[in-house]
């Protein structure tokens, strides 16, 4: 049976995708690209916010109407991921004529679900969390031709209670996994010629196993042998200890780049939010970080118009904002999610008022990114070469600092691949950086 799966949200969702896919294929199920030549289709769903939640469903409705089609009618469509738990049984209401939901914890299940599916004929919901056994963690078996990245969880679920977030409701208490199945798993995929490791989870840095801390295991991890770099994400600064932190300047692999979300620059917004650290924490942690690594770039997630937001409230994010100098950030508009405090608070907010403010963030962000990349040119970064560039002649990696960079090889990309190179950048574009090899 060939199957097809349309992938929303975060990096996690990508990596679950990945996972499910392995498990079909093990199955003796075929990928395909196009879902015109599926017989089993899934929407891989995100319900972060309002917008991502409706593009999932209204991707399952557009699969599904393959379905009622008379050359479709054997297609199974199914909707997997955070929408998946949170909707469960409803989703068949929401959506006639899908065919199964399966939640995150339970992608194991696949194979018998859609066999149970062709035998019986109705409707199945799977949905839960798992108790966080080593076998509930899925690692990865095998990596594509030139996969030279690759995502590793070391935890799942939160318990950090953020007054807006639907997270812990979808994904669950945390589970951390052990330290030693993680390192194995990384071995694994480092003999396979992966060079760059992101670990996951919903607050990864509060990873822990007994008296193990997360900074414990990044020293591990930079131990491997063959391992040329290591990312995180996502963390949360209330455990950005100064141990993680030190880790910045002293270990050999990780990456002088780091997603912190900030989510709001004013006490008062981020008490509302159950954010449990304050501004004058947040910039603290900053410091630091720039004292152990003088270059490293720091992104982060900001939402704009969260209830009780004052004018003055709104002035203190842009000039945290202007502070810090991100290097990117994820600006977005409050978005009440199902089963969360901030579901029953007054959105007091207005539209218009929200979407000023954040057109306002877009522009400071935007100007500090362009200044950001600006600073860049002619530097040398060292270059992980990952594939084809923006136009046919040239190659495409990703410095250490997480910016994509474009240049012209003599060599082809099966030579290339993989390799880490020296780039001096030349010029700047939207959304990448051009170079040429030292």
């Amino acid at each position: 049976m060939k199957f097809y799966i349309k992938t929303f949200g975060c990096q996690m969702n990508v990596h679950d995708t990945r996972r499910i896919e392995e498990i079909l294929v093990k199955a003796g199920h075929q990928p395909t690209q196009e879902s015109r030549e599926a017989q089993l289709a899934m929407v891989n769903s995100c319900t972060i916010r309002q917008k991502p939640w409706h593009k999932a469903i209204s991707e399952t409705g557009r699969l599904r109407k393959g379905k009622l089609k008379g050359s479709g009618e054997n297609l199974l469509v199914g909707l997997v991921g955070c929408v998946a738990q949170q909707e469960g049984e409803n989703v068949f209401d929401l959506l006639s004529h899908v065919d199964f939901v399966v939640s995150p914890d339970n992608y194991a299940q696949l194979p018998q679900i859609i066999d149970d599916l062709i035998r019986q004929k109705k409707h199945i919901a799977v949905t839960g969390f798992s108790e966080g056994n080593a076998e509930d963690f899925l690692s990865i078996e095998h990596v594509s031709e030139n996969e030279v990245s690759a995502f590793v969880t070391i935890m799942k679920g939160c318990q950090e209670r953020c007054r807006y977030c639907i997270v812990p409701t979808v994904r669950g208490p945390e589970r951390h996994r052990g330290a030693e199945q993680i390192l194995n798993e990384i071995r694994h995929v480092v003999s396979l010629g992966v060079r760059e490791i992101t670990l996951l989870g919903q607050k990864v840095n509060a990873w822990q196993e007994g008296e193990r801390r997360f900074f414990d295991l990044l020293m591990e991890i930079d131990k491997v042998a063959g391992l040329e770099r290591l990312r995180f994400t996502s963390p949360h600064p209330r455990h950005m200890t100064p141990e993680v932190i030190d880790c910045f300047g002293q270990l050999r692999t990780l990456c002088e780049a780091i997603h912190l979300p900030v989510q709001a620059g004013a006490n008062t917004t981020l008490k509302r939010m159950g954010r449990r650290y304050t501004r004058e924490d947040y910039l603290n942690i900053v410091e630091r970080l720039r004292k152990a690594r003088p270059d490293i770039s720091i992104s982060t997630d900001l939402i704009i118009g969260y209830p009780g937001e004052t004018e003055d409230d709104f002035r203190e994010t842009l000039s945290l904002i202007e502070e810090v100098g991100f290097s990117s950030a994820f600006s977005f508009k409050f978005s009440p999610r199902p089963f969360t405090p901030a579901e029953k608070l007054n959105d007091d907010v207005p539209e218009d008022v929200k979407s000023a403010r954040l057109a306002a963030v877009h522009e400071l962000v935007n100007a500090q990114e362009t200044a950001f990349r600006n600073g860049l040119r002619n530097s040398e970064l060292e270059i992980l070469v990952e594939g084809e560039g923006r136009m046919k002649s040239q190659l495409s990696g990703r410095a250490r600092n997480h910016q994509i960079v474009n240049f012209v090889s003599a060599h082809p990309l099966s030579q290339m691949i993989g390799k880490l190179i020296t780039v001096r950048v030349t010029d700047i574009h939207p959304n990448s950086l051009e170079g040429e090899i030292v």
